[in-house]
């Protein structure tokens, strides 16, 4: 095949991609062992004395997704398997909690199995923001079906990362990630792409792991009959921990929280300054956050820019553009579907 080959491929530890403090004021108070502040002296939003003040509560607005979901069609995946994949993904598109996300949707393979990246790398629909863009993907999926004779992995994961790579460089202060759906192992094409093997499972770990360079974050949901070893380690290269397996009691239902999960762990933990204090109208030592758990009264989790247990910290001491909370405290939002979170602004910060 004549003309250009671009691909995302990682040669040992080089990549080659071608074409492509404490700002607050501490405050006394008392935290529960979650971390979450149920009283103080001062400073606060209705803790008493006679220091305290009346802040102002706005919903978190947490930092724009963009997300390319790229889903096996090969022959293996039919039956149960597609139809619990284009359910659950139907599901996810209008469901309220996925609004806001700017989605580009893509399926594998494309014909026959070429090693070029970039034939993939632009969504068959997308980019485009949830609610808005759902009945587009349901369209797309209502013309697909399990019919492929391969699975690429390596070329078509590789195009959605490069897809994601390109919104992460043209949109920095945005969260960009891959959602690689599959229920096997990669298949062709036979021989090299650009002196790599497609097959390796390594080789394609490789690119999850680049790409993670590049910002973007790589899940992989693996439904029956996935090589289970092969998920794990492209998703742990990818930033995302392990790969969400799905067994086969109930497929759709398994699928949709599986979904869920990719959302929930993508979406809660990275939250915009808000604009009053872009705008000098709210000094940056006095933002406190607020979290709910369990649908609960949501309390101030304080400021813990070390992340030795529960709290949040800025991204850029001095001179923050996110709020992101630390790792216990973004465990605990990220697994409750009832969990709500705050920015309570005008009263001093309080800090663990």
């Amino acid at each position: 095949m004549g003309g250009w080959v671009v691909l995302l491929v990682v040669a040992g530890s080089a990549l080659a991609a071608c074409g492509a403090g404490n700002e607050g004021t501490s405050d006394t108070g008392s935290t529960t062992s979650s971390g979450f502040t149920t009283s103080t002296g001062g400073g606060g939003n209705g803790f008493g004395g006679e220091d305290s003040c009346a802040s102002v509560d706005q919903d978190a607005a947490p930092t724009p997704l963009n997300l390319y979901i790229m889903l096996d069609r090969s022959s293996s995946m039919v039956g149960t398997k597609w139809d619990a994949a284009v359910a659950g993904i139907s599901a996810f598109l209008s469901d309220g909690a996925s609004a806001g996300i700017e989605l580009g949707f893509n399926s594998f393979p494309d014909s026959m199995p070429i090693c070029d990246q970039t034939v993939y790398k632009a969504p068959a629909v997308g980019w485009g923001e949830l609610p808005g863009i759902a009945a587009q993907v349901d369209a797309e999926l209502a013309t697909l079906g399990p019919d492929g004779f391969s699975t690429p992995v390596y070329q078509a994961l590789g195009g959605a990362l490069l897809g994601a790579i390109e919104m992460a460089e043209n949109f920095p202060e945005e969260s960009a990630a891959v959602l690689l759906i599959t229920d096997g192992s990669p298949q062709g094409p036979a021989g090299l792409c650009g002196g790599v093997n497609p097959e390796d499972p390594q080789a394609i770990a490789d690119l999850a792991d680049a790409a993670l360079g590049f910002g973007v974050t790589t899940f992989v949901v693996g439904l029956p009959g996935v090589d289970q070893s092969f998920a794990n380690l492209v998703a742990q290269a990818g930033g995302s921990e392990s790969a969400i397996l799905v067994g086969t009691t109930n497929v759709e239902q398994e699928f949709r929280d599986a979904l869920a999960k990719v959302r929930g762990d993508l979406l809660p933990c990275e939250y915009a300054i808000p604009d009053a204090v872009l705008n000098g109208e709210v000094q940056i030592t006095e933002v406190n956050v607020k979290i709910g758990l369990e649908g609960g009264e949501p309390a101030i989790v304080p400021q813990n820019p070390d992340c030795e247990g529960p709290g949040w910290y800025y991204d850029v001491p001095g001179d923050p553009t996110q709020i992101l909370l630390c790792p216990a405290t973004c465990s605990a939002v990220s697994t409750d579907p009832n969990a709500s979170i705050r920015i309570a602004l005008g009263c001093a910060t309080i800090v663990f």
